[in-house]
């Protein structure tokens, strides 16, 4: 696997991916899913934010990114691969192709 690239932290990537997600209902009181719930993980379109996404001071946070129901899905698992040290650009790509995709449907 080559470098990864250095996150900004922007949530542009909670934003404006298609996703699965973690269904905040199925989150147990310890932090693991409840395996007889059918419905853990939901769908979260691109443009939607993520249920459990929240902005502190400009700064994109994951209130879930500790627990233990976090390990091993879709959003742990996603890196992006670029110059060593560099920072990601795929947040900007992200808005700029939502964006424009809006700007076409509204025409």
């Amino acid at each position: 696997m080559g470098p990864i690239m250095i996150c900004l932290r922007c949530g542009n990537c909670c934003r404006y991916l298609d996703l699965f997600v973690i269904n905040p209902r199925s989150i147990l009181p310890d932090g693991t899913l409840d395996p007889h719930d059918p419905e853990s993980m939901i769908f979260k379109p691109a443009g939607d934010v993520c249920p459990h996404f929240i902005c502190d001071g400009g700064v994109a946070v994951c209130t879930i990114h500790h627990l233990h129901c976090y390990q091993g899905t879709p959003c742990r698992q996603f890196e992006l691969l670029g110059p060593e040290e560099q920072v990601c650009m795929m947040g900007g790509y992200f808005e700029h192709c939502y964006r424009n995709s809006i700007e076409q449907t509204q025409e």
